[in-house]
This record gives structure tokens, sequence and C-alpha cells, in this order.
């Protein structure tokens, strides 16, 4: 009857526990999704109910830092005087938008059509995309409707003031939290948004953890090289094989992070370049140590 080691059952017991409690992180991290959903109230100044408004519910679909643009889609509910059907406006209008793919930043809506808007894309006005993975990006968000004329009609169905808003935020790209900031000049007849993109934490650890692995290598490999400078001894070809082959390795390792930009950003001034340079060296002494020790065998 084989009996079992009891340090190998501590181990085992350690690994399972470290395994549970790493799993229970990571649930935490993402139990906490990156949707950020608050209505706008109406402004103070309106005392009364109004007659209807307009429901936008804004989705951010992508955040691309190195083209500096935000991408996301509408949607609209109608309310009130203002509904013909579900998105069926009862009257011409008219919403004024600062997206970058719109022309003259207007876009209209028919009566008894179906309110439509393609996707909508505004500029990243803040933030460093060499800050990678610490960058933090600011997208400005300005949005407003106004109901028009009715033509062939001799008389509006309701006053043309600016329409009353109620806005809906969601964001669930992978790889970033975004949230959003209602600005001092946002009211329930203008949308003013400060929209906010940052890297997601398990996208900085991973990012961490490729730094730190790039590190203990390059080191390792360093190390080595001392040891066999020391020894006096002919290097075996597979160091020489070993470290010429990370030379070529962490410009893979180091495109491996999740959305990383170009070459340039934090983390290779982290790690990159300086572990680089380590492997060079480390190749350079092994190198140079065989080539002085190494003695072809007499025929």
């Amino acid at each position: 009857m084989q009996i079992v080691n009891k340090n190998n059952l501590k181990k085992l017991l350690v690994l399972i526990c470290s395994t549970v409690i790493f799993l229970a992180i990571v649930l935490s991290v993402y139990s906490h999704n990156a949707n950020a959903q608050e209505s706008y109230k109406l402004s103070p100044e309106i005392s009364v109910t109004p007659k209807g408004l307009v429901e936008i519910k804004m989705t951010v679909i992508g955040v691309d830092p190195v083209k500096n643009e935000l991408e996301t889609r509408l949607q609209f509910e109608l309310k009130g005087i203002y509904k013909k059907g579900p998105t069926y406006p009862a009257q011409d209008l008219l919403m004024t938008v600062n997206g970058a793919n719109v022309k003259d930043s207007e876009i209209s809506f028919k009566e008894g059509k179906p309110m439509i808007v393609p996707t909508l894309k505004f500029n990243l006005v803040k933030g460093k995309i060499n800050n990678y993975p610490f960058d933090r990006h600011i997208a400005k968000v300005a949005i407003s409707i106004d109901p028009l004329p009715s033509i062939g009609k001799k008389f509006a169905p309701f006053e043309l003031n600016p329409v009353p808003l109620v806005f809906n935020f969601n964001a669930d790209v992978p790889g970033f939290d975004i949230t959003y900031q209602p600005l001092e000049e946002n009211s329930s007849i203008f949308i003013y948004i400060d929209v906010s993109a940052t890297r997601s934490l398990p996208v900085k650890f991973f990012a961490l953890v490729i730094i730190v692995i790039m590190w203990v290598l390059s080191i390792m490999a360093l190390l080595l090289a001392l040891k066999v400078m020391q020894s006096g001894k002919l290097p075996e070809v597979g160091m020489l094989s070993w470290t010429a082959v990370m030379l070529f390795a962490f410009p893979a390792i180091r495109n491996a992070q999740p959305g990383v930009p170009p070459v340039g950003t934090a983390s290779d001034f982290l790690s990159f370049f300086w572990t680089e340079i380590i492997v060079v060296v480390a190749l350079v002494i092994i190198g140079s140590c065989w080539l002085k020790r190494y003695h072809p065998p007499i025929e």
C-alpha cells in the first residue's frame, strides 16, 4: 500500500488554496465591469414635467488610442408629444453632435421615419498613448436635439423649443475601463460629458508580468555569461543559441501585451529596451569566450 507523503500533501493543499484565491481575485475583478449607467435628471429650473422627451442610449463599442477615436452607437426612445412610434418622431428633428464623422455636426430625422444613426466617432482630445499601460484618454461628447418646423402644415404640433433629453451610458469594451462624467454645461436639453477610457486591471497586470519576464530572462542570460567568462572553460553552443533566440524572441514577447501600441511606450522604457541591451551584452560575452577558447580538432 502506497503511503502518501505528508509534505507533498501539504504542498498540494497550498497549491489548491492558492488557485482558489487566485480565481476569487479574478472573479472579483471581472465582477466590476465597465458599465456606467446613470440618467440625467431634468434641470432644477424646470418645475413642471415636460410633455415629452427623448431618451438617448449611448453604447461605446470601441476605443482606438492609436487613431485617437472613440466609437459609439446611439439608440433613441421617444416619449410624449415627440412619439409617433417607438423610434418614429412626430415631427422633424435635428440632432447636433460633435461626432468626428458627422458632416456639419448635424443629423436630421424625418417625421414618421425611424431614428437611425450610423456609428459615431469622437476624437480623444486628452491622453498620451506612449504612457501604455497607464495611459488615460478622454473624449468630449456634446448632443442636443431641436424640433424643425413641419413642412406643408399650417401649424406645428408643438412649440419649437429644445427637446428635453434623458441620457443613458453603457460601455463594455475588452481591455478598457470606460466611465463618463457630466460637465458643468450639461442640462436637461444639452448633453455634455467627458468619456474617460483607461486600460483595465487585467491588461495592466499582464503588461507588468511581461515586463518582469523580460527582466528575469535577461538577467539570467547575463549571469550565465559572467559565469562562463569566469570559468575559463569553453562555453557550449547551446548557450549561444539560447541567448540568440532570446534576443529575437523579446520583440514577440513585447508585442504579446494586449493592445500595445508601436515601440516607444512607457513599458518599453521600463523593460524592452534595457533587456534587449542586456541580452546583447550577454551574447557578446559568450560569443567572445567561445571564439577565444575554441580550438578546432587536429586531423
